[in-house]
């Protein structure tokens, strides 16, 4: 008798962190057309990033920006002084 699909257990997906850090230059290239319409919001910065396809490292700092308007990439660094340019 063979297994009913109920009885057949799926492991849970591993989500594994990247051992680079994330950089100034990367956020840039993932916000590249985040402000090309004016100032964005947190939630706006978020998104935008998820829909590029951003690594979880990056969306994670940037949900921890301070919730308000941003008009220019370099407002960000502000609240991201430990973020290096480059590696």
């Amino acid at each position: 008798m063979s297994p009913a699909i109920a009885d057949i257990a799926v492991a849970p997906a591993v989500v594994v962190a990247s051992p680079e850090p994330v950089t100034r230059v990367e956020i840039l290239e993932v916000l590249d057309d985040a402000f090309a319409v004016g100032p964005a919001s947190r939630g706006e910065l978020v998104k935008a990033a998820q829909a590029q396809g951003a690594r979880l490292e990056l969306v994670s700092l940037l949900e921890q920006l301070p919730d308000r308007h941003y008009i220019h990439q370099r407002q960000l660094w502000v609240h991201m002084p430990h973020v290096p340019v480059g590696l």
